[in-house]
C-alpha cells in the first residue's frame, strides 16, 4: 500500500512541470488575443485622447469601462477554463487541453462593429455585444451537440478543403495585422507604422530571430527538431526585452511612456479582487439589447458557426494519432457542445480542444482527470491575477506572437498549398483572403461558398466527361442462354443481331453544367454511323455509374430521347437506371422515359398497343424467361424502355431484335415455359426438358446425340429449403432445372448469391473438372423439378458415346464464355475481355 501511495505521489509531482507549462502558455496566449477582442479604435478615454488619429473612419470612440485589455484577457481565460473542465470530464482523451477559439477574433470585431453602428460606444452597446458573444457560443454548442447526438460527425468533412485553406490564410493576414495594431496601440495604416516604426522594428527583429532559429534547427527532412522551440522563445521575449532595456540604460517607466508596454490593465484600481473582476456580467442588461443588431448579425453568426466547426475534425483525429488514443468523434462533438453552451450561457466566447497545447501537455507527462482539473483551477487563478501580470509584459511579446501565428497561417494557405490545388482552387484561396481582409468575414464566407460551388461545376466540366464511352453490343452477352437456334442466329448476324445495339455509358454527376456536353457527345457518337447497315436500331443508355442527376439534366435526357428517335432513326431506346429505386434524381425520369411509345411495321395485326410496355407488363421484362405470348408480341413496339440493370436491358434489346425478324422464335423460347405447370403431364415435362437441353447445346449439335444424352437424366423433386448440395461436397451429378427456382450461395462471402432459373444446367463444371462444389444450392420455390445425370452414368456414357458427353463439355465452355463476356463485366474496368 505504501508503495502504491508513493507511486501516486511521485506521479502527481511528475506532472507539475506539465501543468505549469500549460498555465504559462495560457497567460502567454491570453495576453495578445485578449487585447484583440475589441476594435483598436474603441479605446479608453485616457488613452484615446492621446491617439486621435489612431482609429479608422468607422470605429473611433471611447470604451465605456476602464481596463479594456484586462476585460479581454479575462474573457479568454473564462472560456478557456470552462472548456478545460468540460473536456476533462467528458472527453475520451486522458489529457485534453481546452482553449478559447482564438481564430474567431475577426468575428468578434465584426459583431462589435455592428453593435457600434446601431448603439454607439456606450455601456448599452457593450451589453448587447456580450449577449451576442454568448448567443454565438450557444449556437455553436447546439450545432456541435446535435451533430454528436445524431452521429453526424462526418458531415463536417463536406466543406471544400480549398475554402477552409482560404479562410485560414485570411485569418493569418488578419492576425498579422492585429499584431501590428497591438504593438502600436493604433489602427493599422502606413502613417501609424511610420510613427511607431521603432516598436514595429522590435517586433520584426524578434520575429526574424525566431524564423532564423526555426531554419537552423531542422532535420534532414526539413521538419523542426524541437517542438517547444517557439513556445520557449515567446516566453523568453519578456526577459530579453528587460535585459535590452538594462543594457541600453533605458528606464522602464520611460519605455512605458513611449508605448512599449500595455497601460495598467486593471484601470485605476490595482486590487486583485474588485468590481472590475466581474465586468463580463456586471453590465449585461437584456432590456437594452438591440434586436435590429441581432437581425443584421445573422449572417455573421452563421459564418462564425460554420468556421467554428472546422477545428474539431482537424484537432481530434490529429491528437488521437499523436497520443495513440482511440476516441469517438461524436463523443468529442458532444463535449464541445456542452463546453460552448455553458460558456455562452454566461456570455463567454467559443472554445475547443487545442491540438498544440494538448500535444505539449501529453509529451510533458500530463495525464489524468485530476491533473486536467488542476490546469482548470490554475487558469481560474490567472483569471484573478492575469491582467496584473500582463501589465509587466511588453507589447512586442504580444505583437510577435500574433505576427508569427499570422504568418504561419498565411504561409500554410498560400505557400504550402500551391502545389496541392489546381489553379482554379488556388485562385479561390487568394480570392477568399482578399475578400476577408477588405470586406470582412461575412463576405469571405459567402465568397467561399460561391467559389466552392463554382469550382465544383468547373472541375466537373474540365475533368469529368459525362460520357464514359460507347461500344457495340456485338461482344456483349446477357445471362439468357435459353435461345432457339434461329434466335441465336439472328443475334449473331451482323445485319440483324447484337451489332445493331449501341451501348452508351454515362458517369459522375449529370447537371446543368455538363448536360450540353452530354447531349453533344451522344449525338456525335450517333452521327459517326454513316452506313444504313451499321446504324444502331437499339441504343442502350447506361446510368449505372451516375451518382446524381439534377432537374436540368433530367429534362435534357427526356428531350434527347425524342431527338435520337426522330433524327437518327433509332427504333428503341433502353435506359438503365442502375438501381431498383430508379434514377438518382427527384425528377420522375423513369415515368418520362417510358411514356412515349410507338408501333412499327404491322404491329396492329398482332395486337400491339402503345401502352403495352408501360404499367404492369413492364415488370415482366425484368424476368424475360417467363414472358407471356402477348408480351412477346408487344416486343414489336418501339419507343423507349427503362431497365434496372444492364443485363435486363440487353435481354430486352435482344428480344426486340429477334421479334423484329421472327416473333415466333421468342414464343418457341418462352412459350413452353408458360404452359408447363403443376398439371402438365410427365410427357410435356420431358419435352420441355429436352427442348431446354437442345437450346443449351451448340447450334451444330445433332439432335439424336442430345436425345442420347438426355436419356441418361433422371427425374428428381425437391421442396422449399431443400439443399441440392452444399459447398465443399463432392461433385456427383449434373442437373437441369425444368420447374421452380433454385439459388446458389457462396458460404464464405457476405450475402453473395445468384438465382438459377428454369432451363439452365448446374454442376457440370464440378463433374467435368473433378472438383468439389464451389457453392451451396438450395430450393427457394415451393417445389422444384430437376433432371439429374449422375457421375456414374456420365462416366458410362463417356465410354459408350463420347460424342454425347462432348456436348456437356460444349455447354460448360459456352457457360464460361457467357460469364466472361457478360455485359455486367463492362460496367467497371475489367480484365474479362471477349474470348
Amino acid at each position: 500500500v505504501k508503495h502504491d501511495v508513493g507511486k501516486r505521489v511521485w506521479k502527481a509531482f511528475g506532472q507539475i512541470p506539465a501543468i505549469l507549462l500549460i498555465v504559462m502558455f495560457h497567460l502567454m496566449i491570453g495576453i495578445p488575443f485578449g487585447v484583440s477582442y475589441f476594435p483598436i479604435g474603441w479605446q479608453e478615454a485616457n488613452y484615446a485622447s492621446t491617439n486621435e488619429d489612431s482609429a479608422d473612419d468607422f470605429v473611433k470612440g471611447t470604451f465605456p469601462l476602464p481596463g479594456k485589455e484586462a476585460l479581454g484577457i479575462r474573457m479568454f481565460l473564462f472560456s478557456t477554463f470552462i472548456g478545460q473542465f468540460i473536456f476533462t470530464a467528458m472527453s475520451g482523451f486522458v489529457n485534453p487541453i481546452g482553449l478559447q477559439m482564438v481564430e474567431n477574433v475577426p468575428f468578434c470585431h465584426a459583431l462589435a462593429q455592428l453593435v457600434i453602428k446601431h448603439q454607439g460606444y456606450g455601456i448599452e452597446a457593450l451589453s448587447t455585444l456580450f449577449i451576442l458573444f454568448g448567443l454565438s457560443s450557444i449556437i455553436v454548442g447546439i450545432v456541435f451537440l446535435v451533430l454528436g447526438k445524431l452521429n453526424l460527425g462526418r458531415i463536417i468533412y463536406y466543406i471544400p478543403n480549398h475554402v477552409l485553406v482560404g479562410c485560414i490564410a485570411g485569418i493569418g493576414v488578419f492576425l498579422a495585422k492585429t499584431g501590428f495594431e497591438v504593438t502600436m496601440g493604433a489602427v493599422f495604416s502606413v502613417k501609424r507604422i511610420e510613427y511607431h516604426w521603432q516598436q514595429i522594428l522590435v517586433v520584426l527583429g524578434f520575429e526574424a530571430g525566431l524564423r532564423l532559429l526555426d531554419i537552423l534547427f531542422r532535420d534532414k527532412d526539413g521538419k523542426p527538431k524541437y517542438s517547444l522551440l517557439s513556445p520557449i522563445y515567446f516566453c523568453m521575449i519578456t526577459p530579453i526585452f528587460y535585459l535590452i532595456l538594462w543594457l541600453l540604460s533605458v528606464d522602464v517607466q520611460d519605455a512605458i511612456d513611449a508605448g512599449y508596454f500595455f497601460p495598467s490593465l486593471q484601470g485605476d484600481d490595482t486590487n486583485l479582487i474588485d468590481e472590475h473582476l466581474i465586468d463580463m456580467w456586471r453590465f449585461i442588461d437584456i432590456t437594452t439589447f438591440s434586436w435590429p443588431v441581432l437581425w443584421e448579425a445573422v449572417p455573421t453568426l452563421i459564418s462564425l458557426t460554420l468556421f467554428s466547426l472546422i477545428h474539431v475534425p482537424i484537432n481530434i483525429p490529429a491528437f488521437a494519432l499523436s497520443s495513440n488514443t482511440e476516441v469517438d468523434m461524436n463523443v468529442e462533438l458532444v463535449s464541445h457542445g456542452f463546453s460552448n453552451m455553458i460558456s455562452g450561457f454566461f456570455g463567454g466566447l467559443q472554445n475547443y480542444m487545442a491540438y498544440t497545447q494538448s500535444v505539449i501537455y501529453d509529451k510533458s507527462g500530463g495525464t489524468g482527470k485530476i491533473s486536467g482539473t488542476i490546469v482548470g483551477v490554475a487558469t481560474i487563478a490567472l483569471f484573478f491575477i492575469g491582467p496584473t501580470v500582463a501589465s509587466f509584459i511588453p507589447r512586442c511579446m504580444a505583437g510577435t506572437l500574433l505576427l508569427h501565428v499570422g504568418i504561419d497561417l498565411f504561409l500554410e494557405g498560400v505557400y504550402d498549398s500551391y502545389s496541392k490545388f489546381d489553379m482554379l482552387e488556388y485562385g479561390s484561396v487568394l480570392l477568399i483572403i482578399i475578400v476577408m481582409n477588405i470586406f470582412g468575414m461575412d463576405n469571405a464566407m459567402i465568397a467561399g461558398l460561391l467559389t466552392g460551388a463554382f469550382t465544383f461545376v468547373a472541375q466537373n466540366l474540365a475533368y469529368t466527361n459525362p460520357v464514359r464511352g460507347s461500344m457495340s453490343a456485338a461482344t456483349l452477352r446477357s445471362d439468357n442462354r435459353q435461345r432457339t437456334y434461329k434466335a441465336r442466329a439472328i443475334l449473331e448476324d451482323h445485319i440483324t443481331g447484337r451489332s445493331r445495339i449501341l451501348v452508351i455509358q454515362f458517369q459522375g454527376h449529370l447537371f446543368f453544367g455538363n448536360v450540353a456536353n452530354l447531349t453533344k457527345s451522344t449525338t456525335d457518337i450517333l452521327s459517326e454511323q454513316t452506313s444504313d447497315l451499321d446504324k444502331a436500331l437499339v441504343v442502350i443508355f447506361d446510368f449505372s455509374l451516375v451518382v446524381g442527376i439534377d432537374s436540368s439534366a433530367s429534362q435534357a435526357i427526356t428531350k434527347l430521347k425524342n431527338v435520337i428517335r426522330n433524327e437518327y432513326d433509332v427504333e428503341l431506346s433502353v435506359f438503365v437506371s442502375g438501381s431498383a429505386e430508379g434514377f438518382p434524381c427527384i425528377y420522375n425520369l423513369s415515368k418520362e422515359l417510358k411514356a412515349d411509345l410507338e408501333k412499327i411495321d404491322d404491329a396492329d395485326e398482332i395486337g400491339c398497343s402503345g401502352d403495352t410496355l408501360t404499367g404492369e407488363s413492364m415488370s415482366l421484362l425484368d424476368f424475360p424467361r417467363a414472358l407471356s405470348y402477348d408480351t412477346v408480341q408487344a416486343m414489336q413496339c418501339s419507343g423507349s424502355h427503362v431497365s434496372v440493370d444492364l443485363n435486363t436491358a440487353l435481354i430486352y434489346a435482344e428480344n426486340y431484335l429477334i421479334a423484329r425478324q421472327d416473333v415466333a422464335q421468342l414464343e418457341n423460347s418462352f412459350g413452353v415455359t408458360n404452359k408447363l405447370s403443376t398439371t402438365s403431364s410427365l410427357l410435356e415435362e420431358r419435352e420441355f426438358a429436352l427442348r431446354s437441353l437442345i437450346n443449351l447445346c451448340p447450334i451444330q449439335a445433332q439432335q439424336d446425340l442430345v436425345e442420347t444424352l438426355f436419356s441418361k437424366f433422371e427425374r428428381e423433386i425437391y421442396i422449399k429449403d431443400d439443399f441440392i448440395w452444399k459447398q465443399g461436397s463432392a461433385s456427383n451429378s449434373i442437373k437441369l432445372l425444368v420447374r421452380g427456382m433454385l439459388v446458389s450461395v457462396l458460404e464464405n462471402e457476405a450475402g453473395t448469391f445468384e438465382t438459377i432459373t428454369v432451363g439452365n444446367t448446374i454442376g457440370e463444371l464440378g463433374v467435368i473438372e473433378g472438383v468439389a462444389r464451389i457453392s451451396t444450392v438450395k430450393c427457394t420455390s415451393e417445389e422444384a423439378i430437376v433432371y439429374s445425370l449422375s457421375v456414374e452414368l456420365y462416366e458410362e456414357l463417356a465410354e459408350s458415346c463420347p460424342k454425347a458427353v462432348r456436348l456437356l463439355d460444349m455447354i460448360c465452355i459456352s457457360y464460361l464464355s457467357a460469364r466472361v463476356q457478360h455485359v455486367s463485366n463492362r460496367v467497371f474496368e475489367t480484365r474479362c475481355l471477349p474470348i
